[in-house]
Order: C-alpha cells, then sequence, then structure tokens
C-alpha cells in the first residue's frame, strides 16, 4: 500500500479534533492517566496542571514526579502513578491498538554556525500518513492509553486532539 503524505501546517487531521492548544513557559513532561484516560496530567518549571482532553479545560494542581523513573503521582488522579515522558525521556505510547503510529524522524542540520536537530512526526493511519511537526523544539508526541487522545509538545507548547466519532 503506498501513503500519500500530507502536511498538516494547520494542524487539522482527519479523525481527530483539536481540543486544546496552549503555550507552557519552562515545559518538561507530559503524561496521560491510565484510569481516566482523558486526563493528561502536564509538569512546567513555573505549573503542574491537569487537562481535560474532551474540553480542553485545565486546572492547576499538585504533584510530585520522578525524573529518573519517569513517573508521577497527584492528588487529582488517587491511587495512581502517571507514566511522564517529555524531551530527556520517558516512554510515549507510539502505537494504538487501531494500526496507528507514531512516527518520529530527527536530522542533524546545521544552522547559523550550530548543530541543530529538526524532528519530523508522522501520524500514520490505515489510510494515510500526516506530517503533524516539522521543525526545531520537538519535545514529544503520545497517544493516550486507550488511543481515543494524542497530544504534541513542542517549544511552542501543547497541542491536545480527540478521535473524532463519526
Amino acid at each position: 500500500m503506498k501513503f500519500e503524505i500530507k502536511n498538516i501546517e494547520t494542524q487539522q487531521l482527519t479523525g481527530w479534533l483539536k481540543t486544546a492548544e496552549f503555550a507552557v513557559g519552562g515545559f518538561m513532561w507530559v503524561g496521560f492517566s491510565k484510569r481516566q484516560p482523558n486526563k493528561l496530567l502536564c509538569i512546567s518549571s513555573q505549573y503542574i496542571s491537569l487537562v481535560d482532553c474532551d474540553t480542553g479545560e485545565f486546572v492547576e494542581c499538585d504533584a510530585d514526579y520522578d525524573e529518573e523513573n519517569f513517573v508521577a503521582i497527584s492528588e487529582s488522579l488517587p491511587d495512581e502513578v502517571v507514566d511522564i515522558y517529555g524531551q530527556y525521556g520517558g516512554s510515549p505510547i507510539l502505537q494504538t491498538a487501531l494500526g496507528e503510529e507514531i512516527l518520529i524522524f530527527r536530522q542533524k542540520e546545521e544552522f547559523a554556525g550550530k548543530t541543530v536537530i529538526r524532528a519530523k512526526v508522522i501520524l500514520q493511519t490505515l489510510e494515510e500518513k500526516m506530517v503533524i511537526h516539522n521543525n526545531y523544539g520537538f519535545y514529544t508526541c503520545s497517544f493516550s492509553p486507550c488511543g481515543n487522545y494524542l497530544v504534541l509538545a513542542d517549544d511552542g507548547g501543547v497541542t491536545i486532539f480527540k478521535r473524532a466519532i463519526s
């Protein structure tokens, strides 16, 4: 099967709805709840928030996180250990049970006398491939444990998508 790769400049993904897009100063980590997969913990050097991926609403919360073991706990997600991932590690979920995949390609480039890394991130479904990021400043991208939500974090902020229901 041959795919046409679509460049998604507007971040409108076939089969997905954008529910949130916000700037995060000092981004560090994100992680989906396993018990409530529509909840995303977002950790930055400025604050920690819990995002509702259905509505895009978020509230500040407290959490403790371990950067060596890539886990966090929060009273907002009681009795749960959340796996976290970001620019410096962790294990994002890159495939769904439906066979969708997040493909990440990194390439070193020279820019203004410095070596920089450009990342191209592709969402591959059974029908098509869509470029969802093709720039510098990529941090992480992951599906939720249930596969119905998708987060992309880069130096511009965090964007959350939820699966469109037909």
